[in-house]
């Protein structure tokens, strides 16, 4: 697999999860990449692992989106 199609997998599904309501409530940072952990206002929480850097900072772009006040 190739950078590109491994960063795009990665954002379609921080994209999905986002889609879904899931907000980011945490990060954890670790050798091998981030862990992104989503929470559903339902309380259902998800951990994702997110390896290449462009998704980690497109992760990192829709964390000060979703700390924006409207």
């Amino acid at each position: 697999m190739s950078a590109y199609e491994q960063y795009a997998e990665e954002k379609r599904k921080i994209d999905a999860y986002l889609n879904q309501q899931y907000v980011i409530a945490g990060v954890r940072e670790g050798l091998s990449g981030d862990w992104l952990e989503l929470k559903h206002p339902e309380g259902d929480q998800v951990s994702l692992l997110v390896e290449t850097a462009d998704a980690r900072k497109y992760f990192v772009n829709m964390l000060l989106k979703q700390a924006r006040p409207t």
